[in-house]
């Protein structure tokens, strides 16, 4: 029987070809992601160790709290020359970083891609940074600068710019380059400064994050921290570089492992759409070969046998397909990699690595998805008798498509109403309504055998009214399957309602968030620096303020406040930006009780916290412990803010307290002018004031909506790549059923072409069977995912998604593409139907 199976493969070998493609793409999927993963994580091990090198212990604030938002106490710089008279310390290095941009031959910022810009202190002693050419900046007006950022600024040693340290913008000259040993900085801009510069421009207060002490010859890591330990201040620890390495690693395996399930979501519904071309492959091949599996029976082969022979298949194509998928996987990752240093601007510096998870999982899911697929079409080969040698098909009975229809229309029923249930409620339950989707999901694939007839009829009803006989013919050959037809559909319906369903989400996003921008913001102007995680450079707000015209500056920043087990972020203004920039609408309490250092906090977290105006909250602000705070007043939600995460209002005072230098950093700067002020005068001279900053840009309210916007339209871009490859399967799956459907109609093509059928109609008629079937999956995919993404937008409505917006365009664009991938798919079965020969065909059994 080995031998029956392996022949069988060898015999049929290009009917699944295709199948193992659509394995191929979903395996793929599965390896890319851990390749990629590797490779970042390789990165980003080597990152570390580069910046420590030469380093022995670790010095650094001990963390004010436990949770997320919680931040670490700054150092007094001054405890530098405590540590050097430290037995076992050689050097005690302090941590001098902070933003720095430098100006390009085109007099714009150096910036790869959302990449923030790094400074750092020029260390001649130090092992982090190797000089490649020149020296090593000696003054304020002197830098040397990163090598890869030196070759996207265009300029070279010796060339003067402009940069901007810190919160200073100076002319400066390139004296020299310098690279991290051979790796990256992962995407960013590096910039680097004397020492006397980065004291003042990134420890003003005379703080720092952490002290590197490099040990004296013989001292060991564990002597040197416990020597070290003894003399901190009780709001300092110390670590071996070992152990805080380790540390790193761990954070970063946690980050990644976020990233690969994310990825691994869409590979799974890459591998889920594989299983309907699968099953439809195996089962038309099943149908094909009834005679050929009754002759094994009646020479002595027992069902189990047969069973195995189609399982056996099954097997093959499933290796093969993700020893393919392998291979196909460094390929994605390769295009990952290159996607990430041009859109995004990380720059991965080690190799793809293929380890042991991506070979392992990716032969594991492909080989388990491809029997699975099999898994019915080989039971029903062993229940072919051995009488049926004589029979050319299995028919299948229209009472099974009646009861299967029932079932799945049911299923429907149940899954929208436990979804409308879920999402109506006034505390969204989201278990339920996860439940509800994918049961309406599931009753739509099992229902869609008996939606086929109607719809297609439908679809097919122009083809046949325009070329008559050709699109009867077309029309009549889909609907001679409905089963196959709609498990054809169905792999595209998948693709298209997830589509769907996140346009409709991201419509309802763009619409909420221009409806938040027009009522929530009173700002004039706003300024930003580009988005992609930059943040504005410190001191931009202070200069804008001075600006005549200009009546208050309010600051988005980030404070955290951790209280209990609860952990939030937050933002300081003052009571006057607050109330000139945003629509706060009280629901106790009052705006101006920042003033006397009380906070306010937002509906949704008051109501989650039990807090009223006037409780007390205990906790930790920033890097500030055992810290008592009232709540002057609870404010309804400003979406505005919300989304950003923020929910409390600290006073600035607070927000100065809590927060070192170091660690400040602006999302964006709201700016009101003074009434009467002439508003074109104000942009230009705000643009005048802030061009030297490089990156800052200033927005009126469309251009702070379009920006928006374009933020949500990027992520939704990134969303329709990712499901792109379950269309592509999709895509696979029509074109391997009508292969095969061609196949198995030989010698009713030849008898059509014997009688007259031209080429021309017979190449007509194949491909509108194609465009038909995918019209049909893309009319019930769009129908589908519009549905679950009104249930989203619904169930998110406390969460600011309080508008509907059905993306029209989109759903145009899908139906139009669907038609043109019908065409695409019927190209390949197209050229074997035509290239027939007539005799041959007709004596075809």
């Amino acid at each position: 029987m080995l031998r029956i199976t392996l022949k069988s493969v060898r015999g049929h070998f290009l009917r699944f070809l295709l199948t193992a493609f659509a394995v191929m793409v979903g395996t793929g999927f599965v390896a890319g992601t851990f390749v990629l993963s590797d490779s970042i994580r390789a990165t980003l091990n080597s990152l570390f160790n580069q910046a420590s090198k030469g380093v022995d212990v670790v010095v650094r604030g001990t963390e004010a709290g436990s949770g997320d938002a919680a931040g670490r106490a700054a150092l007094r710089l001054d405890l530098e020359e405590k540590l050097a008279t430290v037995p076992g310390v050689a050097r005690a290095i302090p941590d001098l970083q902070g933003s720095a941009l430098i100006a390009g031959k085109d007099g714009t910022a150096v910036r790869s891609g959302g990449a923030p810009g790094l400074g750092f202190a020029w260390d001649p002693e130090g092992q982090t940074f190797v000089l490649v050419d020149g020296r090593g900046p000696a003054g304020a007006g002197e830098v040397a600068v990163e090598k890869r950022t030196l070759e996207l600024s265009g300029l070279r040693i010796g060339d003067r710019t402009k940069a901007v340290v810190g919160d200073q913008v100076r002319d400066v000259t390139i004296v020299g380059e310098v690279d991290l040993d051979g790796g990256t900085l992962f995407g960013a801009t590096g910039v680097l400064v004397d020492e006397q510069t980065a004291r003042a421009v990134f420890a003003p207060d005379g703080k720092v994050a952490a002290f590197a002490i490099e040990a004296a010859s013989g001292t060991s890591e564990e002597t040197l921290r416990a020597a070290v330990a003894k003399v901190l201040p009780a709001d300092a620890e110390a670590l071996t570089v070992t152990a805080y390495n380790a540390e790193n690693k761990e954070a970063l395996d946690t980050g990644l492992g976020f990233v690969t399930t994310f990825l691994l979501v869409f590979a799974g519904i890459s591998l889920f759409v594989g299983a309907f071309i699968i099953f439809n492959t195996f089962a038309m091949i099943v149908a094909q070969r009834t005679r050929e599996l009754a002759l094994l029976r009646a020479v002595g082969a027992r069902r189990t046998q047969v069973t195995r022979v189609v399982l056996g298949e099954s097997l093959v194509i499933g290796l093969l397909g993700s020893l393919l998928g392998i291979g196909f996987g460094v390929l994605i990752a390769a295009g990952a990699k290159a996607a990430l240093r041009a859109f995004v601007g990380i720059d991965l510096s080690s190799d793809l690595p293929v380890g042991t998870a991506a070979v392992v999982w990716s032969i594991v899911v492909g080989v388990v998805v491809t029997v699975a697929g099999a898994l019915i079409p080989s039971w029903r080969a062993g229940r072919v008798a051995p009488m049926a040698a004589l029979r050319d098909d299995i028919v299948i009975a229209p009472k099974g498509l009646r009861l299967r229809g029932g079932i799945g229309s049911g299923m429907v029923v149940v899954g929208v109403a436990a979804l409308a249930w879920g999402v109506t409620r006034d505390d969204v339950a989201w278990p339920m309504a996860g439940f509800g989707a994918g049961f309406t999901v599931l009753g739509a694939l099992v229902a869609a055998p008996i939606t086929a007839r109607p719809v297609v009829r439908v679809v097919a009803s122009p083809f046949a009214a325009v070329l008559g006989v050709v699109g009867r013919l077309a029309r009549e050959n889909a609907l001679r399957v409905p089963r196959r037809t709609a498990t054809t559909a169905s792999a595209l319906m998948i693709g298209l309602a997830l589509i769907s369903a996140l346009g409709v989400v991201a419509q309802s996003t763009k619409a909420s968030v221009s409806d938040i921008i027009g009522t929530e913001v009173k700002s004039d102007y706003v300024l930003s620096a580009g988005g992609g995680g930059n943040s504005v450079p410190p001191g931009v707000d202070a200069v804008v303020g001075k600006i005549d015209g200009v009546r208050s500056v309010a600051v988005a920043n980030y404070v955290g406040l951790e209280s209990g087990d609860r952990s939030v972020l937050g933002t300081g203004m003052t009571a006057q930006a607050l109330q000139d920039n945003f629509v706060v609408t009280m629901r106790s309490g009052a705006v101006d009780t920042l003033t006397s250092g009380k906070i306010l906090v937002s509906e949704s977290l008051a109501e989650e916290a039990g807090w009223t105006t006037g409780s007390t909250v205990t906790g930790v602000v920033g890097s500030l412990r055992d810290q008592s705070l009232v709540v002057g007043g609870v404010y309804k939600d400003l979406q505005s803010l919300s989304q950003l995460g923020m929910q409390i209002i600290v006073p600035m005072s607070l927000y100065d307290e809590a927060v070192p230098q170091a660690q400040r950093a602006s999302v964006s700067i709201f700016v009101k002018a003074t009434e009467g002020a002439d508003g074109a005068a104000l942009r230009t001279k705000l643009v005048d004031v802030v061009k030297p900053y490089l990156v800052v840009s200033v927005e009126n309210g469309e251009e702070y909506k379009s920006t928006a916007a374009a933020g949500i339209d990027f992520v939704l871009n990134l969303l329709y790549a990712l499901l792109l490859f379950s269309v592509v399967i999709a895509i696979l799956g029509i074109v391997n059923t009508l292969a095969l459907s061609v196949f198995e109609r030989t010698r009713e093509i030849g008898l059509l072409r014997a009688i007259g059928l031209r080429r021309r109609q017979l190449t007509g008629m194949i491909t509108i069977e194609a465009v038909t079937t995918a019209l049909f999956g893309a009319i019930l995919g769009t129908a589908l995912g519009v549905g679950l993404g009104v249930a989203l937008q619904r169930g998110l409505q406390s969460q600011g998604l309080e508008r509907l917006a059905i993306p029209w365009s989109t759903i145009v664009v899908v139906l139009v593409a669907s038609a043109f991938v019908g065409v695409l798919a019927a190209v390949l079965p197209t050229v074997r139907a035509v290239r027939l020969d007539i005799l041959k065909a007709i004596a075809t059994e």
